[in-house]
């Protein structure tokens, strides 16, 4: 399918049916923990970027699947998309799932931005940093991106929106977790329904640092009521693990490559290679500027 990916296992939603909106990587951040590698598009412009009514058609076709949230998500930012609402809307009289925005939270601070997600069930948007230079670090945004105005887009957001938001605060290693006081008392004035702790579990594109698992249980202590998003659960498709294998064993491939090759959407394939990594069953190299992907002997 064109935008349509999964049902793939989330550590948060279950089962979830991913709808890609974006080109890939067209997004108004360039983090430096993204496991989809650099920003192509850095952009702030919104436009109808997908046509509404393929959308609709292919969750039409998926509707009787089984999986827990329709979630807005892929390979670039959702917000950037004009015409969520018209999504949102189709897609509920289509199915009786809730359906959820997963986004950086840049765009909040814009009217329209916020009155196009109105009706979806759930909005998972991320705070990674409190001050501009720590922003700029970590997420390495669009030149025009203000800090503080993506906090208060996100005050606004919590006192318009009737569903509930789960904020996600990505933690990295000598990069933003210095900070963490300062994030935990933005993400008070925020007031969302959860706070979810992260750090970088899926392999990312630039060597950059976890957290350790005690590191992440004392940042419990800095924010209140927030929880540690659990560890990944292995829930993979044996005949998908094993066709990921055999590629990798003939010879390295990019993400890009496993794509072409497997037929899968990036964000499905990086579930297993979350997975086969910890398992020590592939492993990664680098090679210029490409990051590489390879089978482990045995």
């Amino acid at each position: 399918m064109k935008h349509l990916f999964g049902p793939v296992p989330s550590r948060r939603l279950g089962l979830s049916l991913g709808v890609d909106l974006l080109p890939f990587k067209t997004c108004t951040l360039d983090c430096a923990y993204c496991q989809l590698g650099k920003t192509t598009c850095l952009t702030l412009a919104r436009e109808q970027r997908v046509s509404t009514e393929e959308v609709l058609a292919e969750i039409r076709s998926r509707s009787e699947d089984e999986f827990d949230y329709l979630t807005l998500a892929g390979s670039g930012e959702p917000l950037l998309h004009q015409g969520l609402d018209e999504i949102i809307r189709g897609a509920k009289d289509l199915i009786d799932r809730p359906i959820v925005v997963l986004t950086n939270g840049t765009l909040f601070f814009r009217e329209e931005v916020r009155k196009e997600v109105m009706e979806a069930d759930l909005i998972v948007p991320s705070l990674d940093a409190a001050t501009q230079a720590t922003f700029e670090r970590v997420n390495r945004p669009h030149p025009d991106l203000s800090i503080d105005e993506i906090i208060e887009g996100l005050v606004r957001l919590r006192e318009e929106f009737a569903g509930e938001i789960w904020l996600e605060v990505m933690l990295v290693k000598g990069i933003n977790d210095f900070e963490a006081d300062q994030i935990a008392e933005a993400a008070e004035r925020i007031g969302p329904d959860r706070i979810q702790l992260n750090t970088v579990v899926r392999p990312p594109a630039e060597p950059v640092q976890p957290l350790s698992p005690e590191e992440m249980e004392r940042m419990l202590e800095i924010f209140s009521g927030a929880e540690v998003i659990a560890e990944w659960e292995r829930d993979l498709s044996k005949k998908t693990e094993v066709l990921i294998i055999d590629l990798l064993s003939r010879r390295p491939c990019t993400l890009d490559e496993l794509g072409a090759l497997s037929g899968l959407h990036r964000n499905e394939i990086l579930k297993y290679l979350e997975v086969l990594e910890s398992e020590d069953k592939i492993s990664r190299l680098r090679h210029g500027e490409k990051l590489y992907f390879q089978a482990q002997d045995g």
